[in-house]
């Protein structure tokens, strides 16, 4: 029935009209012509009963006097009658006395119905009479029924099909104007459209149902559009803000790395189709991991946020200021003809930057180192401009910081000198590259020498020595000169020992440590498992700090150094007088030594200022029971005047250069005789 639930409803109901008609025909005629049968053959059968009948009567005689002429001519009488096949008389001796066979009887199919009747005579038998019929004639009364009713089931189909043609239409117009309807809204959209509702039938009752349902939907769409117009709406404002965060630096609203490299890129571009120059400038804040580290990371973020405002309101309208993280800025000046142009706006940017900030109610200082390549001078992409500009920027910072450089070819032999010193770096420890140098501590009065201090030189097999000011950094860049500090660690407490064997008196030796150890306690072990592996008095052990290594964390700084110092070792605080707080570390960290920077030395000789300076830096070392060490006393003048003062601990190429271990130890046989019993605090 497959195929027949694949046909349209309007044939569907054609078909169903038409079958229905044509089989209830069928039974109907097939009844009428049984029944016709049956009556025509009861008809015949009651015909030839009496026929059977009449000849027992008339046949008496015949039979009575075997008269067998006589009888055949009775019989002949009957050939009239069609439906007789064949007619026997027998008489009372059981023979056969006449006989009549219709001459068609060979062509007279169907059944056959026998009739006898006795022959009677005075109540007594004399003989029978058999009589045959055949129901042909019957069936060929109904063929002909049949035959004349076939109009007439010809014109009842026809009757039929016209009327399922017009039921047809009023049955399915609804149904398919319901399916049109659905056809049209799924393929519009448009849920205001309805059906039309013609009766109060089932096909009524659905489009009554669809109806409300379209309204239902309508609302539904009605909602769901206006929640889509404020959802896209949301979206495209959502996109926008994602757009800006994405192209923006969250900080100071200045464009970041993804806006700057598009924008790189449409310089390029503008560059080679007018046949002009850009400039890349790459800035970098001196010094501002030391406000950070003074003043915490919120002060450090309002403070870029001021250096962005000078930025931008220096700039010309088509140049771009972007921030790339941390305190780094790019500055990209576009449409450049004169390298003037850029020296001007370097320099402009120096003398802004270097005016005092104001940061939460605070003035700060702060400078500026900038490098600059120029397109295509110095590279014909953004990734060789800026690798290029910082390189200049770089020789900026090494240059004395504060200042701006111009990228040239020679910039590049000095990057990629110091990429040779931080790579080999770590492998010179390993191979015992490094090694140390020692420079004393003498008491100016007498010139006995109280202890020294160590310093670290590398000798690199192909470039030979190379200074610390040129490893040194790097080492605390990369976080090198922790191994490093290790390595020095070990190999002086192992000085220390060998020494103890050598000369007469034990020669304190002062190990100068990074800030990085003083985020855990991984160096309170180091120092431990050192004195402890060579044997030697902890006091013989001195650590030296600055005070950035006190700013980051004071309280975490304050606990490692409380467990170094109770290991027995000597605490002071080196290059004292330079940074911000250091009164406040005086009270409340366990140092037991400050050096005087040599800054503060230089021109204590000349300048009036650096003698009130130093003389205050003496009467609070005296206060606070703490001796003193001035370092870089290089000329006798400046002896003198610090002598004059009242500091009597000094360290200086005056004295002696840093100097290997064997040469020192030589120099030192040349000396009064050296003691460790130096008063504790400054006379």
């Amino acid at each position: 029935m497959r195929w027949f639930k694949n046909l349209k409803i309007n044939t569907k109901v054609m078909l169903t009209v038409m079958l229905v008609t044509l089989v209830s025909l069928s039974i109907t005629a097939s009844l009428f012509l049984y029944v016709g049968y049956q009556n025509e053959l009861d008809k015949t059968l009651q015909r030839l009963n009496i026929e059977a009948d009449i000849l027992a009567l008339n046949i008496e005689a015949p039979v009575l006097f075997y008269d067998s002429t006589a009888a055949e001519d009775i019989l002949a009488a009957y050939a009239l009658d069609k439906a007789i096949v064949s007619i026997q008389v027998i008489d009372g001796n059981g023979e056969a006395l006449a006989s009549y066979t219709n001459a068609h009887s060979q062509n007279m199919p169907g059944e056959k119905k026998h009739i006898k009747r006795d022959i009677v005579l005075e109540e007594e038998k004399i003989g029978t009479v058999s009589l045959i019929m055949s129901t042909v004639e019957a069936k060929q009364h109904i063929r002909l029924m049949a035959i004349s009713m076939m109009p007439l089931l010809a014109l009842a189909l026809f009757a039929a099909f016209v009327l399922s043609m017009f039921f047809r239409r009023a049955i399915t117009e609804s149904i398919l104007s319901l399916r049109d309807l659905s056809a049209k809204v799924a393929k519009t959209r448009n849920y205001s459209l309805r059906a039309r509702v013609d009766s109060h039938d089932e096909v009524g009752e659905l489009s009554t149902v669809f109806n409300s349902m379209l309204e239902t939907v309508q609302q539904r769409d009605s909602q769901l559009e206006s929640q889509v117009r404020q959802r896209t709406y949301e979206l495209e404002k959502l996109a926008e803000e994602f757009r800006h965060r994405a192209f923006h630096d969250a900080l100071t609203g200045l464009p970041n790395r993804a806006l700057l490299n598009e924008r790189f890129n449409l310089c390029i571009e503008h560059a080679n189709r007018v046949n002009n120059h850009f400039a890349c400038l790459l800035l970098d804040l001196d010094d501002f991991k030391t406000v950070n580290d003074t003043k915490g990371h919120d002060f450090g973020d309002e403070l870029i946020k001021e250096v962005a405002y000078r930025l931008k309101s220096i700039i010309r309208a088509d140049d771009l200021v972007c921030r790339l993280g941390g305190d780094e800025f790019v500055i990209l000046l576009a449409d450049i003809s004169d390298v003037d142009i850029v020296d001007k706006l370097a320099q402009k940017v120096i003398d802004a930057v270097s005016l005092d900030f104001t940061v939460k109610g605070e003035l700060v200082k702060t400078a500026v180192s900038i490098g600059c390549a120029i397109y295509p001078t110095h590279g014909n992409d953004a990734v060789t401009l800026k690798r290029h500009a910082d390189v200049a920027m770089y020789e900026a910072k090494y240059a004395g910081k504060n200042a701006y450089r111009l990228f040239s070819p020679a910039m590049q032999e000095e990057v990629q000198y110091r990429a040779m010193i931080q790579e080999g770096l770590l492998g010179a420890i390993d191979a015992q590259q490094v090694e140390l140098y020692f420079q004393p501590k003498v008491i100016s009065s007498s010139g006995q020498v109280i202890g020294c201090e160590v310093l670290a030189r590398w000798f690199h097999p192909t470039e030979g020595l190379i200074p610390p000011m040129r490893f040194i950094p790097l080492a605390e860049e990369t976080g090198i000169i922790v191994e490093l500090d290790y390595y020095v660690l070990r190999q002086t407490c192992q000085c220390i020992a060998n020494w103890q064997q050598q000369l007469p008196e034990p020669m304190p030796i002062a190990v100068n440590l990074s800030g990085r150890h003083f985020h855990n306690f991984d160096i309170v072990d180091k120092i431990a498992e050192a004195i402890e592996q060579t044997g030697i008095a902890p006091e013989l052990l001195e650590i030296e700090i600055t005070e950035a290594v006190l700013i980051a964390d004071p309280q975490f700084a304050k606990q490692v150094l409380s467990n170094i110092k109770k290991l027995g070792v000597t605490i002071s605080l080196d290059d004292f007088g330079t940074g911000y707080s250091s009164l406040n570390y005086l009270r409340a960290l366990p140092i037991d030594c400050i050096k005087l920077d040599k800054s503060f030395v230089t021109q204590v000789d000349q300048s009036e200022q650096d003698k009130r300076l130093i003389k205050g830096i003496i009467s609070l070392s005296r206060g606070l029971q703490l001796k003193l060490v001035a370092e870089g006393v290089e000329t006798k003048q400046q002896l003198q005047a610090l002598e004059v003062m009242g500091c009597e601990i000094m360290q200086g190429f005056l004295f002696l250069q840093p100097c290997p271990e064997q040469s020192f130890l030589s120099w030192l046989n040349t000396q009064p005789h050296h003691t460790r019993s130096t008063p504790s605090v400054v006379k």
